[in-house]
């Protein structure tokens, strides 16, 4: 993966949690959303529900739970909290700009985030120039992870073979989406919601190939 160590044609990465610490401040806005309607929506449960997934099935649970339809203000409610926060907090994951830099394979984003928070997390992250025309949102796709859909278009609009990709994800169902797009998957533990949540143990069960508590050990591990 790095320049001395070639092994993929293109490596896919997921964004919230690999790229951008985002995953406690999100999870974080959504107990704000949620709990007042069942007090279990605490950080881990939220964690444990959603990293890794779309917006729709933070919504499928409002509307169980309150027993109706999401109010019409309810999403942009949520947004302007969530990109308030990401304004005031959001940082990149450590190394992540070195370990991307050093690339010799081809490079992508693939994120079940939509196209404007992406961006937003980039740019207060400072990452935006390297990913720039390099993005694939969830929107794009009919189902989201778990489903291999988003992975499988990336590799096609980037002319790579699904046996070819390496994904690296946070979260379970990334890693589910990548071995069910045949793809190898990594696990990355180096997002803040490892130390409320640690589901290193899960990314391995569910398919990845290794799991790595930081970009620096990755990129170590593939130029040994």
């Amino acid at each position: 993966m790095t320049r001395s160590s070639p092994h993929f044609d293109l490596v896919i990465l997921d964004c919230d949690g690999v790229l951008v610490d985002s995953e406690t401040i999100s999870c974080r806005i959504l107990v704000e959303l949620l709990s007042p309607f069942d007090p279990a929506y605490d950080l881990r449960h939220v964690m444990r529900r959603f990293l890794g997934r779309p917006a729709s099935a933070v919504i499928e649970d409002y509307e169980r739970m309150s027993g109706g339809p999401a109010p019409d203000g309810f999403t942009r409610d949520w947004r302007a909290r969530l990109f308030a926060a990401f304004c005031a907090e959001l940082r990149p994951i450590a190394g992540v700009r070195e370990a991307v830099e050093a690339f010799a394979a081809d490079y992508c984003v693939a994120s079940s985030s939509d196209e404007e928070r992406i961006e937003l997390s980039l740019r207060q992250a400072g990452l935006w120039d390297l990913f720039d025309g390099r993005i694939f949102s969830t929107t794009r796709v009919a189902r989201g992870k778990p489903a291999p859909d988003l992975f499988l278009l990336a590799a096609a609009e980037r002319g790579a073979a699904p046996e070819r990709c390496l994904v690296v994800e946070d979260s379970v169902s990334g890693v589910k989406a990548a071995r069910a797009a045949g793809m190898t998957a990594f696990g990355l533990a180096a997002g803040s919601h490892f130390s409320v949540l640690d589901q290193r143990d899960a990314l391995a069960e569910a398919g990845a190939e290794r799991v790595f508590g930081s970009w620096r050990e990755l990129a170590l591990q593939e130029a040994g």
